[in-house]
């Protein structure tokens, strides 16, 4: 580990660190002057989900855990990054120095993975750097659309790109063909994403050394991101396998490894249900129909000139860096053939690390390149590394220029406070309104959570839906009583002015069922199903 204890090593640890702390600070923070959550507006809807998941764990009572936004059978997501956050808070650390803390250090560490297992594939130090350099900054045509805004004049482009504060490329959202997933904001929305990387990362990276003694940590690692990220564990499992069928001096401690599988595999299914999901689905997010043609456009304007740069790369690697290859082209090509989740934009998560170690590869073949005294080879290589970086450069201003949205947290929220200091922490309340629920605030569970994020995870987001708005509907308060009692719902909140699906039955509520708090600035009353409902 000569390498990370140079000084330009030093000096890449700090970089690294000090990247990934400002990155997850700038958008996610937390004022406590005045009692307020700071959310970057391009993360304001990733954490409509992860918050009220965090606080079910260290404010309210989620063991074994269910998903505070469709509580009432095992959680159907990967929660154990966000438990480790909640277990923080729970210790007394603010909520933004323990989701922060986990999401920088894993980011930090898999950019100093990054750098540090292109240099076992290479023994080039610039192919290292440039490994690192081709992560942060996508080689995408996002450029391209950014171009088009200002109508292809280069000094304008210029001079507006350091404003720049929405994403030019932000497909299938707004339409380009380029998609959302390459840029930074990726890292910044789904927190655990570069922690499960980086374990991933490490996991292929004690096999390819190889190391006996660290293989037998093997199925440690890959039991933990069953419960940290499934399309890790999907992916860890094929490297894992590949590995062990042509490396066979490790295939003993492999085997040995499985123990460390055991406690993961007993918490998944003590704790999980993910059904599986595997349909046909061909080109990803490829515009229909995806033939040849139209495949080859879309990867091309999405990972830009890596489409050619990987495969000439592992072409003049090292013989023993190609067995990453097959399992390579496997992660590639599986998430292209099938839809591995309700949501088929899930699938990004594969392409995301064959990039990690593919752009490896390219940048193999412009450190070889570059390190010719003949100019005739250098000059391209070094003018290649500015389309292979420009999307990314672009693609930075929108997340160092966002904006902040406010929340505020139990202490400044009436109706959160009521419900963190009033209710039971497993209570359960039937929600009139789905983002950033003040019971969720304070980790109670909601009844009917956003449907996108319901529907997503697998579960059955319109009957859920359809529940809710029966209760309020209920025409008598004995059918409201018997839904909410079936479905051990212990609290209702109603708004004035709820979601525009939920049509209450005002009557009903108004004067049969009398609320334990009424909050007249915010519209909003709480009902007590034991006390509304004793005698029906």
């Amino acid at each position: 580990m000569r390498i990370l204890s140079s000084l330009p090593a030093i000096a890449l640890i700090s970089a690294s660190f000090a990247f990934s702390f400002w990155l997850m600070w700038h958008t996610f923070s937390y004022s406590p002057q005045t009692n307020q959550i700071m959310i970057s507006a391009k993360a304001w809807s990733d954490f409509g989900e992860h918050i009220p998941l965090i606080r079910s764990f260290s404010f309210g009572s989620n063991l074994p855990p269910q998903h505070p936004l469709y509580p009432g059978e095992p959680i159907r997501y990967h929660y154990f990054f966000y438990f480790l956050v909640a277990l923080l808070e729970s210790w007394g650390v603010r909520l933004d120095w323990a989701l922060n803390l986990m999401s920088a250090t894993g980011l930090a560490f898999l950019l100093l993975l990054i750098y540090r297992f292109s240099y076992s594939l290479f023994s080039r130090r610039l192919a290292a750097i440039l490994s690192v350099l081709f992560f942060l900054f996508n080689g995408s045509f996002s450029w391209l659309d950014y171009l088009k805004i200002n109508n292809f004049a280069l000094k304008s482009s210029i001079i507006n790109l350091k404003s720049l504060s929405h994403f030019p490329s932000f497909g299938p959202w707004n339409g380009s063909l380029i998609t959302a997933f390459w840029n930074l904001n990726i890292y910044t929305n789904q927190r655990h994403l570069a922690f499960s990387f980086a374990l991933l990362l490490f996991l292929i990276y004690i096999l390819y050394i190889p190391s006996r003694r660290f293989s037998l940590l093997t199925g440690f690692i890959l039991g933990s991101l069953l419960l940290l990220n499934q399309a890790a564990f999907a992916i860890g499992l094929i490297f894992a396998g590949w590995f062990f069928l042509f490396r066979p001096r490790l295939r003993l401690p492999m085997a040995i490894s499985i123990f460390g599988v055991l406690p993961w595999l007993y918490l998944y299914s003590f704790s999980s249900l993910v059904p599986p999901t595997l349909l046909k689905h061909i080109g990803f997010l490829t515009p229909d129909p995806p033939t040849t043609s139209a495949l080859a456009k879309f990867w091309l304007y999405n990972i830009g000139l890596h489409l050619f740069l990987i495969p000439l790369g592992a072409v003049i690697a090292p013989r023993r860096s190609w067995i990453l290859l097959p399992p390579l082209i496997i992660i590639f090509l599986i998430p292209n053939y099938w839809q591995l989740s309700p949501d088929l934009i899930n699938n990004h998560k594969f392409f995301n690390f064959f990039l990690i170690i593919g752009q490896m590869f390219t940048a193999h073949l412009l450190a070889f390149f570059l390190s010719s005294r003949n100019w005739f080879f250098k000059l391209p290589a070094l003018l290649l590394i500015f389309p292979l970086t420009l999307g990314g450069i672009v693609d930075f201003f929108p997340v160092k220029n966002d904006s902040l949205g406010y929340l505020n947290d139990v202490s400044s929220n009436p109706e959160a406070y009521f419900f963190a200091r009033y209710t039971s922490p497993n209570s359960i309340v039937l929600n009139s309104y789905w983002f950033y629920h003040s019971a969720s605030l304070a980790g109670r569970k909601v009844f009917n959570g956003y449907s996108y994020f319901t529907w997503s995870f697998g579960y059955n987001a319109g009957t859920r839906e359809k529940l809710a708005v029966a209760i309020y509907a209920a025409p008598t308060r004995q059918a409201a009583c018997r839904l909410l009692h079936l479905y051990n719902i212990s609290y209702v909140e109603l708004l004035d002015s709820p979601e525009g699906f939920i049509h209450p039955n005002w009557d009903l509520w108004k004067n049969q069922f009398t609320p334990i708090y009424r909050n007249e600035a915010s519209k909003a009353s709480i009902y007590s199903v034991s006390k509304s409902c004793s005698g029906s």
